[in-house]
């Protein structure tokens, strides 16, 4: 069975449940060998995560006002028709920068706002 909300964005990710990837995480101390994970254990903590697939700060400088809710993981996996995703605590992927464009931050912003509150 396959679902897709309207989102109000045209991504064809967006409003679908993340599909499950393998992720090479990407850690920031030297000292801990990098981890493989799957997109579905992230869900796990109750927060939704922002999913940065290429190592796009602006996105994730954008989301920094919500890392109470928010939980950013820059991570790289074999997909290559999205850079960045907002995925919901339910596993919805409610906002994502396909590959190569242009972070305009006011969609990304709105859907924090949107499906996390106001920013802390």
């Amino acid at each position: 069975m396959d679902a897709r909300y309207d989102l109000g964005d045209d991504h064809r990710l967006v409003g679908t449940l993340c599909p499950d990837m393998k992720l090479t995480l990407e850690r920031p101390d030297p000292d801990v060998v990098t981890a493989v994970t799957r997109s579905a254990d992230l869900l796990r903590e109750g927060r939704g995560p922002l999913l940065d697939l290429v190592d796009r700060a602006e996105a994730r400088d954008a989301a920094a006002a919500w890392t109470g809710r928010v939980n950013t993981v820059t991570a790289r996996t074999g997909r290559g028709d999205v850079d960045v995703l907002l995925i919901r605590p339910d596993g919805c992927v409610a906002w994502a920068l396909p590959t190569g464009q242009d972070l305009d931050a006011t969609p990304l912003v709105r859907a924090l706002g949107t499906w996390f509150g106001q920013p802390a």
